[in-house]
């Protein structure tokens, strides 16, 4: 097995297709058979199923996908390493975010990366913050923003904003409170929609809370940041979500929120990479046009955040 079987394979995965990554890669499809053939015979073990929805990884294939994410990247990095700092970025970057950072940050940084840097292809992953942290603590990533990263150890964080936590309802509720603030004790007394224990946003609101010595019970736990808008919508109680979250809402006059106070709820960004591996050529350009997309969109309100005093960052690469 080599390095090449390894990126037809992996082109094979995304594509679904055989037809469809021989094309792609422009590479006989024949040819691409061959080698998984010969993949699966070296292994002792089938790697691809042929279904109505296309051709998927058998569970071997997954566990060979995300060697091979690995052993690609590595080979990357390896080559910018020999060539130095002046090369051209090329190659992927497996980009890790929270799907609420990629909602806001995704489009906005494939476009311009296609624009200004049209040999790197960004991979998004989503998950939960948690997630994605292990993703890159294990390699599977190789650059991610993060949330309230409070353990970095063997990490690379650079601090890019700050957003606040507001509570938020619809302004048809009963019980609203008055005025533009409220205590997060009295806040705490409210039917409450919030995501469930081990959810980043719901630790931070667990943490606020035990350091007033209050306790966290909401009336109903949900992950969702969209499904905690509706069912708010619905009077069904009040959420806690980041002000960026419920902008669009808020503006609108749909919702109405408060700032919560006595503490404040804050939550902030990092951008993240492993401190012992060197960003590649790639990946140091993609994060910091990330960085850049964000500071602007803080900057002209897009993003309503506070913004670190660190205009610009010097990402560590090879």
């Amino acid at each position: 097995m080599d390095v090449r079987q390894l990126r037809y394979f992996i082109a094979i995965v995304e594509a679904r297709s055989f037809s469809r990554a021989a094309e792609l890669l422009h590479v006989a499809q024949p040819a691409l058979s061959h080698h998984v053939r010969t993949m699966e015979s070296d292994l002792g073990v089938q790697l691809l199923h042929r279904g109505a929805r296309g051709v998927l990884p058998t569970e071997a294939g997954l566990r060979l996908l995300e060697r091979a994410h690995v052993v690609d990247a590595e080979i990357s990095f390896l080559y910018d390493h020999v060539r130095g700092r002046e090369t051209r970025p090329t190659g992927d970057v497996r980009f890790g975010m929270p799907g609420t950072v990629s909602e806001q940050l995704g489009a906005a940084l494939i476009e311009t990366a296609r624009r200004n840097y049209p040999e790197i292809r960004i991979r998004i992953a989503e998950a939960m913050s948690g997630f994605v942290l292990n993703w890159l603590r294990d390699g599977e990533v190789d650059i991610a923003l993060l949330y309230n990263a409070t353990d970095r150890t063997g990490l690379t964080m650079h601090h890019a904003l700050t957003e606040e936590i507001r509570l938020f309802g619809t302004p048809r509720i009963a019980g609203a409170p008055g005025g533009q603030n409220v205590g997060l004790a009295a806040s705490l007394r409210l039917p409450l929609i919030l995501p469930s224990p081990g959810h980043g946003l719901r630790n931070l609101i667990d943490a606020a809370a035990d350091s007033i010595g209050k306790h966290v019970d909401p009336e109903i736990e949900i992950d969702s940041y969209r499904q905690i808008k509706h069912l708010v919508d619905r009077c069904l109680g009040f959420g806690m979500l980041p002000a960026m979250a419920i902008d669009q809402e808020t503006r609108q006059g749909t919702l109405r929120s408060w700032r919560i106070a006595r503490p404040r709820l804050l939550r902030k960004i990092f951008l993240g990479y492993r401190a012992d591996r060197p960003l590649s050529t790639a990946s140091r350009a993609a994060g910091q046009l990330s960085w850049s997309i964000l500071r602007d969109m803080v900057n002209s309100k897009a993003w309503e955040a506070e913004w670190t005093d660190q205009d610009d960052v010097q990402l560590y690469s090879a």
